[in-house]
């Protein structure tokens, strides 16, 4: 049967923002503010870098022991890095809220680092009249290689507040048309299917106009680089969304140069067009050089599930959009620093509520007016997703999610039709559905906290093997669900491992190494063993375990062991 929403008439188009009603660049600031007065031995608010405009990136610490809070193990939240995610940095902020808030121990035992607004100059440009629908920074680009930059924005032409598309019916050979309306739903747009006789009538513009002259419009316009493709991890060296270099944009820099600051941290929820919890990531596809993972490696799947699994309990989501993984933020996190990392969009497309009597209605009519034969059925839209996204607008957000297509007599193209998809839709709710969502997704920050990795010593123990000699054994344990790190990340040595040094001279130790080095511990019971045989009369021994994560612990050898210095994670 065919959701209600889907066969409702068209609503009258509101063209307001996906984000109306979020916090804008001044309530933001202000939220803020309001949590060092109400909790202020319980957040630390610092600026971490400045954006390209000079708007500062700020970071929240929370923790029971701020003088400390840097030496405990730590969370990292990011969000806003997408200019056309805004919720994230509302779900950032209740988060926050919710775990100042909280009763129990979870900021005695981790620190949460939360960055609410990575990409503060492409929020706000959106957040202003028109919705630009932009998602990067603010380099300029020569997009269209003529010499000049950022000289060909898009622009809202037609006054309506939103920069929508225009679609052009082109009855010249260039430029070539590429799309047809969609037979089974009219406003959306399909490439022609040539086995069918399909052919393409009209040609597909962001919504601008030509204004260097060159014969292409809204080529080369602000907000090029986006974030989540400026970052090391399978970098596309060529395209000009991902930035001229690795990390070449101020806010992906401090981004980084504060996660390699920061290595206690052991894992992330990063906010944004990615999602790696309701889909997992792919772990058997490789790179062209068939070494590399292209979503994780087959080792770390099970954690993912682990993760997905709470995730969905917690935040309730089902569906989720998602994009292409090269050079995101998570993917490097991952990869080259070894974090699991918890990618999410937040929201995803509610599911169709159908009044029982409408629907029972409904039932009955198709019933009545069943066709003869399958010919008879109208065509399914070719994009079924697309369509339930629109008709998802018209029948619960009053037409917001889509400009309808209208005429508009363009100054260089003549007759273009402009409408479209708002930019933004599909990745914001409504406002008044942030509070339960927030509550939703703080509730997976703090199980997420408790799945840490936890390393406690078993051992040591000192065994005396007569002559003056001892063996000495102590093993690492992993009891927390998290591993210390990814799979993905100890595979390519790409993390600094834990070192284990056995503090006698050379010429005392006759068995084991005197430095020593792992990798890192599997999760759930992950385990190394360490052993040692030494000449005990010339005076004591010491072990030191040195991990990037948890920090340094020593170990006095005693007849039978010692106290450990240090304790879990």
């Amino acid at each position: 049967m065919i959701p209600l929403f889907l066969a409702v008439a068209v609503a009258s188009t509101d063209v307001s923002p996906p984000w109306h009603g979020y916090l804008d660049e001044t309530a933001f600031a202000q939220r803020l503010a309001g949590w060092s007065t109400d909790h202020p031995d319980r957040i630390r608010l610092e600026t971490y870098g400045t954006s390209r405009e000079g708007r500062p990136l700020v970071v929240a610490t929370l923790s029971s022991d701020l003088e400390t809070a840097d030496e405990r193990p730590a969370l990292l939240v990011v969000a806003g890095l997408d200019g056309l995610h805004a919720a994230g940095t509302e779900y950032a902020v209740r988060v926050a809220e919710a775990l100042l808030e909280a009763d129990g121990d979870l900021l005695d035992e981790v620190t949460i680092h939360i960055l609410p607004r990575a990409n503060p100059d492409a929020l706000a440009a959106n957040a202003g009249a028109v919705n630009l629908g932009r998602r990067g920074g603010s380099r300029r680009v020569d997009a269209d290689r003529d010499g000049m930059m950022d000289e060909d924005p898009a622009r809202d032409l037609d006054g309506d507040g939103v920069v929508s598309m225009m679609r052009w019916e082109n009855p010249r050979l260039f430029p070539a048309a590429t799309h047809l309306e969609d037979p089974g739903e009219q406003r959306l747009m399909k490439s022609p299917d040539r086995s069918l006789g399909e052919r393409a009538r009209f040609v597909m513009l962001q919504e601008g106009d030509d204004l260097d002259g060159d014969g292409r419009v809204a080529e080369d316009g602000d907000g090029e680089v986006i974030f989540d493709r400026n970052f090391p991890h399978r970098w596309s060296a060529h395209a000009i969304d991902a930035g001229p270099y690795q990390l070449s944009e101020p806010e992906t820099q401090a981004l980084a140069e504060f996660v390699l600051s920061h290595p206690r941290i052991f894992a992330s929820v990063v906010y944004g067009p990615h999602d790696t919890m309701i889909t997992l990531p792919d772990s058997k596809k490789t790179d062209v050089t068939k070494r590399t993972p292209i979503g994780i490696d087959a080792r770390d799947k099970g954690l993912y599930e682990t993760l997905a699994e709470a995730y969905r309990s917690h935040a309730g989501q089902t569906r989720s959009t998602d994009e292409d993984d090269a050079g995101s933020l998570h993917s490097w996190l991952y990869a080259h620093r070894g974090i699991p990392t918890v990618a999410v969009t937040g929201w995803g497309r509610p599911d169709p509520v159908e009044p029982e009597a409408a629907a029972a209605d409904e039932e009955d009519a198709e019933r009545e007016d069943e066709p003869d034969s399958d010919e008879d059925a109208p065509p399914a839209p070719v994009d079924a997703e697309a369509a339930a996204w629109l008709a998802y607008s018209d029948e619960v957000r009053n037409g917001s999610g889509f400009v309808e297509w209208t005429a508009f007599e363009h100054p260089t193209l003549g007759a273009v039709e402009i409408g479209g998809m708002v930019p933004g839709f599909t990745l914001n709710p409504p406002a008044e559905d942030l509070d339960g969502l927030g509550e939703g997704h703080a509730a997976f920050v703090a199980a997420l906290a408790g799945m840490r990795p936890r390393v406690v010593m078993e051992g040591p123990d000192v065994e005396d093997l007569g002559g003056g000699l001892r063996r000495v054994r102590l093993a690492m344990v992993n009891e927390g669900t998290m591993p210390t790190r990814t799979a993905m990340a100890r595979a390519n040595r790409a993390i600094r491992p834990i070192v284990i040094r056995f503090g006698v001279d050379r010429s005392r130790l006759l068995e084991g190494r005197r430095v020593d080095r792992i990798d890192g511990l599997d999760g759930r019971g992950g385990r190394s063993l360490f052993e040692w045989v030494y000449r005990a009369d010339d005076g004591p021994a010491t072990i030191v375990i040195d991990d990037p994560v948890s920090g340094s612990r020593t170990i006095e050898v005693g007849d039978r062991g010692s106290d450990l210095n240090g304790g879990d994670r």
